[in-house]
């Protein structure tokens, strides 16, 4: 399996069209159905941010996210803005996508946007926007300490064997 890693810089035209990078573009059509180019946009998880997920990966949030069975208003609320804001989009043989524009004006984006491989997902970012979120002081003593995350086993079953 490959992830979607690395930023890229990208400019939003007129027409609300960004192009995917090659690298992106390769994991999606490996990805994909043969012949199709389907690829969904929602609001992402950081505030003012938007994530593209291809079908399969949009299908397998689905699929773990189980709010049917969780009750109260906040499933409900949850299931309407995130399924009745995500849209599918179409990716051309130039490797671009139309952004709607109702989730672009949601999320406040600019022009000049960062697209960052986030594993599962492509996140789209303004650039400035980005920079400010890592809050790391680059020509400081301020370097970050991934060690913990960088060295996690994964957990295994203690179940006795039989």
């Amino acid at each position: 399996m490959r992830f979607f890693t690395g930023q890229h810089d990208r400019t939003r035209d007129a027409k609300n069209r960004i192009q995917i990078p090659a690298q992106f573009r390769s994991i999606i059509e490996a990805e994909s159905p043969e012949g199709s180019n389907s690829l969904y946009v929602t609001l992402g998880e950081h505030r003012g941010t938007l994530s593209i997920l291809t079908e399969r990966r949009f299908e397998e949030l689905a699929e773990r996210m189980e709010t049917e069975y969780m009750p109260g208003p906040e499933s409900r609320r949850f299931e309407v803005q995130f399924y009745g804001l995500a849209c599918a989009v179409e990716m051309d043989k130039q490797g671009r996508i139309v952004l709607p524009d109702k989730l672009t004006k949601k999320a406040r984006l600019g022009k000049d946007l960062l697209l960052l491989g986030q594993k599962n997902r492509i996140d789209l970012w303004n650039k400035a926007d980005f920079e400010r979120s890592l809050g790391i002081d680059w020509e400081g003593e301020d370097w970050p300490d991934w060690q913990g995350f960088l060295r996690m086993r994964p957990t295994r079953s203690t179940s006795p064997s039989s």
